[in-house]
């Protein structure tokens, strides 16, 4: 199994954004269920966060679809990781809009805003961690 962490910058405006991230989980939760991959999507400060977890061969291919959608840009993709169990497991495609701990965690850091494009793989996997954290804290999108 492996996993898949990539940043982008959304290309919408905000009314936009709403409806597009609505479509964006449909359509993660419907492929991902198909094809037994897990995930979570993070979204702040006009800034995507996507870690995927599933086969090797699947995720190539769903890499290959989101590195042509237009609704992004600027796309970094982060060291591809192989793991033992999926951390996300319980979520198709959770979202997960602004959290405080990670609000904070990034100024801890020393960014001012979410800018995940310029994080080093280090920081990275302490967002990763905040967010398997976030696992136990059902409030969350």
């Amino acid at each position: 199994m492996q996993q898949i962490c990539y940043a982008s910058t959304s290309t919408l405006d905000h009314v936009q954004l709403l409806q597009d991230v609505r479509d964006i989980l449909k359509e993660a939760r419907d492929f991902n269920a198909l094809h037994n991959i897990s995930g979570i999507l993070y979204y702040a400060d006009q800034h995507y966060f996507q870690c995927l977890e599933g086969g090797e061969e699947v995720l190539e291919l769903l890499m290959s679809k989101l590195l042509k959608d237009p609704r992004h840009k600027d796309i970094k993709v982060f060291e591809v990781k192989t793991i033992n169990a999926a951390h996300f497991r319980a979520w198709g495609m959770k979202y997960v809009q602004r959290m405080s701990s990670v609000h904070t965690k990034m100024r801890e850091m020393g960014f001012a805003t979410f800018e995940p494009q310029i994080m080093s793989q280090q920081q990275i996997d302490q967002l990763l961690q905040d967010l398997y954290d976030a696992q136990s804290d059902e409030s969350l999108g």
